[in-house]
């Protein structure tokens, strides 16, 4: 039996166990250790990272809370910063500064402002009672100078002549807005007909273009029919010679032929002999027997016939003639039907070439008439843009005429307006104190202002009705005689010769200068 520590110390319960059984018993338990090992490593790497990310998440938490705790603290400076975002002199002044001290220097900064507008409007205030005084100081002195001194001074009378002058110079300037104006609308017409005729003209080009190559096609079709025709009229005719040699020798060959065959159709019956005889040589043995229509004479003359028509056959053989002669036939056949195929051709050509010169009287006829329909739609185009300058010269004279009068009328009614300008203005006399010093006028002269002329046409008409009427009303209420009569008639006149001098004197420096 095994004792009860060994049992509880390697676990044997049989004493029949041996060492290759511990062995296995330790490498089961080895196992069993490393496998708890890994276990217990896995679940501390595991509790290592939760830790880790809740230390993490701690600091954040830490920091987040510091930054609240700084803002409650000193203030938020990223509310400064961009509060301050627009302003570059407060963002350099108070960059990273504390709540509490921008808002004092803030404050600060502002009760400076404040005094230092204060004193502003203090100094505005102060400024502008001077220069009432100064105002009202300088109307008693136009009063003083109006009433206590007669006539005009130079310095009105240069004001006169500012006046003149900015007048015309903006009656100038009014026609020249006025020319610039119409030569504008001008150029804008003229833009439209030049795209207009533009158009016209490519129109034209393309039509032009066209019926040339038209006419082209049309010429080159013509020649080519022409030539074709040339050359079927040359074919046909080298042709024809062709034949009618061929016919003429066919023809002299056949006479040959057919009287060689009557011939020896004729004289047949006598070449046959009633003797028994089978030398021929021994027949005309004799020479008295020999007649010029012996055998050997015909038998000659068939030979030099079969040779003769062996030259002209061209054949190597008399057994070859008669195949020669059919064949001859057969192109013969052959070139009669060849023959009739061309000149049916012929005729085809013939009515191409008519149809052709038909066509091309045509299209001829066509681009005359084209022609003159082109020709016509020129005209016509021309005389609507005549009568079309025509209306416009017409329109710019009006025009002209029209902003010259305007301008005219304008002038007119700025002057009268200009002269009835003291006409319901009340009469202020003033007491004579003492005499103005040069010094005031000098400085009447140069404050005087430049007076501002009204453009308003109706404004104008509007304000010289009202004036005359008060002074047709003035006048009603008058006592007049004939002394005063007669020098306002005086006055009238003399109004008039000077307007007249005046303009005399303008026209002339004009036509000088």
């Amino acid at each position: 039996m095994l004792s009860a520590a060994k049992v509880r110390i390697h676990g044997m319960q049989d004493e029949n166990w041996v060492i290759k059984d511990k062995i296995n018993q330790y490498r089961g338990l080895i196992k069993l250790y490393e496998r708890d090992r890994k276990i217990h490593e896995g679940d501390l790497a595991k509790q290592k990272k939760r830790y880790c990310r809740d230390i993490r998440q701690l600091r954040k938490d830490i920091t987040s809370k510091r930054e609240e705790l700084e803002v409650a603290v000193y203030g938020d400076k990223q509310f400064l910063r961009n509060a301050f975002q627009e302003h570059r002199r407060l963002q350099l002044t108070y960059m990273n500064s504390q709540a509490d001290k921008v808002l004092e220097s803030i404050h600060q900064e502002n009760f400076n402002k404040r005094k230092q507008l204060d004193r502003i409007r203090y100094t505005k205030k102060r400024k502008m009672e001077e220069f009432r005084q100064i105002q009202l100081h300088s109307a008693e002195l136009k009063d003083r100078l109006l009433y206590e001194v007669g006539g005009k001074l130079p310095a009105e009378k240069k004001e006169q002549a500012v006046a003149n002058y900015v007048q015309r110079a903006n009656i100038k300037k009014n026609a020249a807005l006025a020319i610039k104006v119409m030569y504008k609308k001008i150029l804008d017409i003229l833009k439209k007909d030049s795209s207009y005729f533009t158009v016209v003209l490519e129109a034209l080009k393309l039509d032009c273009r066209a019926q040339g190559k038209c006419l082209m096609g049309a010429t080159e079709m013509g020649q080519l029919a022409m030539e074709y025709l040339d050359d079927r009229k040359f074919e046909f005719n080298k042709l024809e010679k062709e034949v009618k040699a061929n016919m003429k020798e066919r023809e002299r060959t056949l006479k040959l032929v057919r009287r060689e065959v009557a011939f020896l159709t004729d004289s047949f019956p006598n070449l046959i002999r009633k003797e028994e005889a089978t030398n021929l040589d021994d027949l005309y043995e004799d020479a008295d027997a020999v007649s010029q229509h012996s055998v050997h004479w015909e038998l000659e003359e068939v030979m030099g016939i079969c040779k003769r028509l062996q030259k002209a056959t061209l054949v190597s053989s008399f057994e070859k003639i008669l195949l020669r002669l059919k064949e001859q036939r057969y192109q013969t056949e052959r070139l009669m039907t060849q023959l009739t195929l061309n000149s049916v051709k012929r005729d085809a050509l013939i009515e191409d070439r008519k149809h052709a010169i038909l066509m091309l009287d045509s299209l001829k006829n066509v681009g005359q008439e084209r022609t003159a329909e082109y020709v016509q739609n020129k005209k016509r185009l021309r005389a609507e843009l005549g009568v079309e300058e025509r209306e416009e010269k017409n329109i710019t004279q009006l025009l002209d005429e029209k902003g010259r009068l305007i301008i005219e009328m304008k002038t007119s009614l700025q002057q009268i307006n200009q002269l009835l300008s003291n006409v319901g203005v009340p009469n202020v006399i003033r007491p004579l104190t003492c005499a103005p010093s040069a010094l005031q006028y000098a400085l009447d002269d140069m404050l005087q202002p430049v007076p501002e002329l009204e453009a308003d046409f109706d404004k104008l008409l509007l304000n010289a009705r009202q004036k005359i009427n008060l002074l047709i009303q003035a006048v009603s209420k008058m006592e007049v005689n004939d002394d005063v009569r007669a020098n306002a008639r005086l006055f009238y006149h003399n109004i008039l010769a000077r307007f007249m001098k005046d303009n005399y004197k303008e026209e002339a420096v004009a036509e000088g200068g």
